[in-house]
């Protein structure tokens, strides 16, 4: 079974690439770790959906690119595993992610991925809720990673409030009271 549109030769590339130290060192370091988010953050080149893309190899005139997370997974289970997984699901609801354990990247299958985010999608704070859409959300915090060094506290703040979907923030500062609580 084909993974996600590659053909035999891209197959074959990723092959060679999971095990090419040069490649898997250029993967690593569009990664980058945020204190105070659980998330494996994607800094390279950004899909029309807002999934990490990397690129692998050219193949007779033809660039072969992989979703980032696809390429993690390939890495850390084989290619051969990845071709028994339909669909990648990210459960904490960040395209960029490239962390494969707890609710970060998982296995899933086209309806559980649908049936997730259908689930998910209107919760107060999830980011599937930003209006610039999943692409231009990924391309604005990917930016916020590749140029300011004060994008680790920028991030945090922003995935801190994500968790919060359980919780009912107060609406006035403690101590102020309406005008019908009097």
């Amino acid at each position: 079974m084909p993974v996600a549109g590659l053909s035999e030769v891209s197959l074959d590339v990723l092959r060679a690439a999971v095990t090419d130290p040069e490649t898997v060192s250029r993967y690593q370091a569009k990664t980058r770790q945020v204190t105070g988010s659980d998330c494996l953050w994607w800094t390279g080149a950004v899909s029309a959906r807002g999934h990490g893309r990397f690129w692998l190899d050219k193949v007779d005139g033809h660039d072969v690119v992989v979703i980032a997370h696809r390429f993690a997974w390939a890495l850390t289970f084989g290619v051969e595993d990845l071709q028994t997984v339909p669909v990648l699901g990210h459960r904490c609801d960040n395209p960029l992610c490239q962390r494969l354990t707890g609710r970060h990247v998982t296995r899933s299958s086209p309806v559980e991925n649908a049936r997730a985010w259908a689930a998910r999608r209107h919760t107060i704070g999830n980011p599937l809720r930003d209006n610039r859409g999943s692409r231009g959300r990924s391309t604005a915090i990917r930016d916020l990673l590749r140029d300011d060094a004060a994008a680790t506290e920028i991030i945090a703040a922003l995935n801190s409030g994500l968790q919060l979907d359980a919780a009912q923030l107060p609406l006035w500062p403690d101590g102020h009271t309406h005008n019908s609580d009097r």
